[in-house]
């Protein structure tokens, strides 16, 4: 067999079921191994929007997510999509096509060092150097990937490499239990020492609990604490919105309500939380001390400062706290979660262009208890991240690591696939749709039934809000767009308008009855924004 062909094989060794890319040039031999297996390859219109698909792949499934493309501007295009990956901490494998080695010590067509390019933004960055060492290249790609913190790793596949002959009885490695640290006891530990002395603790929930499944003993442990909960906009859903101890989500561009409940406390404790989900410094300005309680030891950052940690499987680790932990309820603080509960659960005026609250609410309710809301970037996520109400982990997605717009319908994409019984609908702005909207086109072909919300103002509509926040005014962020409703009809979608078409939850109904794709224009009015930041401003006095 040729190099490819034992690649192909290591990778059906990995459990991969789907790879989505763009062919090229130097990818040819590989992508003919494809077709000859059982991988099912997903053609994309842009490599941005393969890397985003094979993140939300990898972060349902639990198994790396696998992208391609080819060499020079198909590989730098993908890179956006495994920045985020990494970010995120989603596990990708990212394969990109390279020149023949021959033509690598000089200058060449479409020619960089596409190992180097990736290493900054990968966990690990290699190249095939020969077919033999092609098992160990695969196996070490997709344990690095997935191994906590989960992220991308990179391979580089030369296209004279990808050709040459290899031995067919070159064993395939198989995937071992990795070793993890299991915490003994902690009746003499520090963290539980520092959770004694605590009068107020709060709870920062991270995304992490979620990647770790470990939901349930998390809320076995606050309720037991007693303490505020509040969650990164990526840990939404590991607490339900209605409980007494939520105190809803941080991130916000200007200091929230729940802020005022992290200023007053005594202790921090941050649970499967990554800095790269919110900076420390937005929630901490005045340096509370920190339990950190993760899979992976903490980042050094002034405004994070760790006076304990706990290191090892999240649901180990807060199983044995919670046995130990006294009841630490403090009062007071629900008045500020209270306030922020009034405004999320308000009801606003449906007359157009909609307010954001009645967007998310609309949202909220197409979505229900079991379906799937990808938002893009831009100011509806500061919305959505704010007044979504979750019940569950896996109902609102946000990017808040790398945060890349064209994030949202890729990932709604990716979704679809793993879970075709669930509603998946994508909330993206008109900024941020028309950034990689052309994969549309692939969800057509697919025939896959997603919904595409776009809020539509005109602007670029977050940084217009900081700009007026700033300066008061907000030069280069206006732009026109095409009729969305043609345009989806031109990709083969049902368009439909807010509107002309009905209300906006009339339109999400015509969507979920539809058997393929549904873009809904639906005009916001963005002068929320600036209300909301100043009732914040001026709240308390």
């Amino acid at each position: 067999m040729n190099a490819a062909e034992r690649f192909v094989a290591c990778l059906e060794a990995e459990g991969v079921t789907h790879i989505f890319g763009v062919p090229g040039e130097e990818n040819i031999t590989l992508l003919d191994a494809i077709s000859e297996s059982d991988i099912t390859f997903i053609t994309t219109r842009h490599e941005t929007n393969a890397a985003f698909m094979a993140a939300m792949f990898g972060r349902l499934s639990g198994r790396a997510g696998v992208c391609l493309s080819t060499l020079g501007p198909g590989a730098t295009n993908m890179m956006t999509g495994i920045a985020s990956a990494t970010m995120d901490h989603s596990p990708v494998v990212a394969i990109t096509g390279q020149g023949a080695t021959w033509r690598q010590h000089k200058a060449s067509h479409q020619m960089f060092d596409l190992v180097e390019m990736y290493r900054p933004i990968t966990k690990s960055s290699t190249s095939v150097v020969s077919g033999e060492v092609i098992p160990e290249i695969v196996r070490q790609a997709f344990a690095q990937s997935c191994c906590d913190k989960p992220g991308a790793t990179h391979i580089s596949f030369p296209e004279d490499i990808a050709k040459a002959d290899v031995d067919a009885k070159t064993p395939l490695l198989r995937d071992s239990e990795p070793d993890t640290l299991h915490p003994t006891s902690v009746k003499d530990s520090a963290v539980l020492k520092q959770i004694e002395q605590a009068e107020r603790p709060v709870v920062i929930a991270g995304f992490g609990i979620n990647r770790s499944e470990a939901t349930a003993v998390f809320r076995t442990f606050v309720e037991k604490l007693g303490a505020p909960v509040v969650e990164t906009m990526m840990g939404k859903g590991v607490i339900s919105s209605q409980h007494a101890l939520a105190a809803h989500t941080i991130g916000l561009p200007n200091t929230d309500y729940n802020q005022r409940i992290l200023d007053q406390s005594d202790l921090i404790i941050a649970i499967g939380y990554d800095i790269t989900e919110l900076p420390p410094s937005k929630w901490n300005p005045d340096r509370t001390p920190v339990i950190h309680i993760d899979t992976n030891r903490h980042e050094i950052d002034q405004y994070y400062p760790v006076v304990a940690n706990l290191v090892g499987p999240l649901s180990d680790s807060l199983r044995l706290l919670a046995e130990a932990i006294p009841t630490r309820a403090w009062e007071g603080w629900q008045a500020d979660r209270d306030k922020l509960r009034q405004e999320i659960q308000a009801t606003y005026s449906m007359a157009l262009p909609l307010h954001p609250q009645s967007i998310v609410r609309a949202l909220e309710t197409a979505t229900g208890e079991d379906g799937m809301l990808f938002s893009d970037v831009g100011a509806h996520k500061v919305w959505l991240g704010r007044h979504f109400q979750t019940t569950r982990p896996n109902q609102l997605f946000i990017s808040n690591g790398f945060s890349s717009m064209g994030y949202g319908l890729s990932s709604a994409i990716a979704a679809k696939l793993l879970h075709p019984e669930r509603r998946v609908l994508c909330a993206s702005g008109d900024g941020a749709f028309l950034m990689n909207g052309q994969d549309l086109e692939t969800a057509v072909r697919l025939k896959l039934p997603i919904t595409v919300i776009i809020w539509r103002d005109g602007t670029y509509g977050l940084i217009e809000w900081k700009q007026q926040q700033a300066y008061g005014r907000a030069p280069f962020t206006e732009f026109d767009n095409p009729d969305l409703v043609e345009l989806a009809t031109a990709f083969g979608a049902l368009g439909l308008r807010v509107g002309e078409h009905g209300s906006l939850s009339n339109c999400l109904e015509q969507a979920q009855n539809s058997d393929g794709p549904v873009l809904i224009d639906c005009p916001v009015d963005y002068r929320e924004n600036l209300k909301l930041s100043e009732r914040l401003r001026t709240y308390g006095g």
